[in-house]
């Protein structure tokens, strides 16, 4: 058995030596210990001055503080820190292997966060640096594993850039196959089984939110975490995954138990995203304490996303446990406070506007459900039929939910009946239960096996544009297709 490339890096050259300092110090790192990484790094750059992993594994550092402040000031201040580190490790050692990886791996990093911020030509630019160095060093060293990671990667990072954007795509040669990139990833974390991988977590990682996001499989993201001892003691950024995870993936309720015993030392980097993960699992569970999460994590919060989908939060559970009046003063926040980048901030705002209170049996089913409380659902759900709504808006809504429920639930054929009666009667509505609700179909016949009606499903989602979510849905649709060969 092959003990691992790590161990033996410092046969490559002297200037790429992953030894266990640097080991440690990109565990700690990588588990948000930013400050316990540095100093690890700080001390071997005094005893081995010449090692440019150090310059790699600092990157990690402005990769991860950008990725979970959100910070645009701090965007700004660091991003030519990803031109400097770059010009250092191309003069460094061409005869090892981290060579062409480390200057690949600077490359992706920022190319993640600048699609974070928005800055998707940038992204695109340096994604194909980034696919060109991992090709070259998988020719030069095709047994190095770490190559097969950022390739994989790469594969489905170009399927997030949004549509407009693809012609760069086309233009720079670039392709890939979520497909593709989804059996490497899953091969790999198999090879780390019997292996000694440093990229173990960071791969699984990776994977769980290719399954989650592009694959469209949520609890086998959830199940892959578990099956790999997430969450991991000590390690923040494994509580963080599964709390995503599990949070908007219908297994709130046990999400929630992990996420309460999340460390919130000053060891770690503050995670603001912990505490409203905790908040929507309690308000999924119709919990009367859930606004106190939410209103910790405005306290903590440094960036300016997330503040108004919060305020849309309170305001619910304003309506559900308070009042309208209570209600209508958070809906004034949404109005007055932070800023609409994101799409569920977007969503808020929209809302705000539209000044339409949410009907209250209708707002507690959707939140069951999203939290995975099919059965509680259900039954709450069969009070009322279709008939009991005036508005096309709820009437739509009441429809989508019943067809979520028994899709989530495991009753696909139920859920297909609803779902289609939600796009033949809200097709060319503002409202975007139609177009989930063709997405969904499409999932549905996916795993069917169906391949002729996936695709003339996923085609009809992609036919509605003049709706709330139209990038997200869209995105998901476009991946769907590009499972399906198109």
């Amino acid at each position: 058995m092959i003990t691992g490339f790590l161990m033996s890096s410092h046969l490559y050259g002297q200037k790429f030596d992953f030894n266990q300092n640097c080991r440690n110090a990109y565990s700690e790192i990588t588990a948000l210990r930013l400050k316990k990484g540095q100093q690890l790094l700080d001390a071997e750059e005094q005893l081995h001055p010449n090692n440019d992993i150090v310059t790699y594994l600092e990157n990690y550092i402005d990769f991860i503080e950008l990725f979970s402040s959100e910070s645009k000031g701090r965007y700004n201040l660091l991003s030519q820190n990803g031109h400097e580190r770059i010009e250092k490790l191309s003069s460094s050692d061409k005869n090892s292997p981290y060579y062409l990886f480390t200057q690949a791996e600077v490359y992706i990093q920022w190319a993640v966060i600048r699609l974070k911020f928005g800055d998707y030509v940038s992204a695109l630019l340096d994604i194909r640096k980034a696919n060109k160095l991992l090709l070259d060093n998988r020719t030069k060293y095709p047994d190095f594993k770490p190559n097969i990671k950022s390739l994989a990667t790469l594969q489905c990072l170009f399927g997030s850039i949004p549509d407009n954007y693809k012609w760069g795509g086309s233009l720079f040669g670039l392709s890939g196959s979520i497909e593709e990139g989804s059996k490497m990833l899953n091969n790999l974390i198999s090879y780390s089984h019997t292996n000694d991988f440093i990229y173990k977590n960071e791969t699984v990682i990776i994977y769980s939110f290719v399954q989650f996001h592009l694959n469209n499989k949520p609890k086998e993201a959830w199940k892959l975490l578990i099956s790999e001892g997430f969450p991991i003691e000590n390690n923040l950024m494994s509580y963080y995954v599964l709390g995503y995870i599990g949070t908007y993936g219908g297994s709130s309720e046990l999400a929630l138990k992990y996420l309460l015993k999340a460390p919130r030392s000053s060891d770690f980097v503050p995670l603001s995203q912990i505490s409203y993960f905790i908040a929507l699992c309690k308000l999924y569970a119709l919990d009367p304490l859930s606004d106190k999460y939410f209103q910790t994590f405005l306290a903590e919060n440094k960036s300016k996303n997330y503040i108004k989908a919060v305020n849309q939060k309170l305001a619910w559970h304003s309506l559900i446990f308070k009042s309208e009046v209570t209600y209508q003063s958070f809906v004034t926040k949404i109005l007055e406070s932070g800023e609409v980048a994101i799409d569920a901030d977007k969503q808020a705002q929209k809302e705000a506007i539209q000044k339409e209170v949410p009907d209250i049996f209708l707002l507690k089913a959707r939140l069951l459900c999203d939290g995975g409380y099919y059965s509680k659902a259900l039954t709450f759900m069969q009070q009322r039929t279709f008939n009991d709504y005036v508005s096309l808006k709820k009437g739509l809504e009441y429809e989508y939910r019943l067809g979520r429920i028994y899709d989530l639930s495991g009753d696909k054929t139920k859920a297909l009946v609803y779902y289609q009666n939600v796009i033949e009667k809200g097709r060319y509505s503002p409202y975007y239960y139609a177009a989930n609700a063709a997405l969904n179909t499409a999932y549905i016949y996916e795993e069917r096996k169906n391949i002729v009606m996936a695709k003339q499903y996923y085609t009809i989602c992609l036919s509605m544009k003049d709706h709330e979510y139209v990038n997200s849905i869209s995105q998901k649709a476009k991946s769907g297709m590009n499972r399906l060969g198109e």
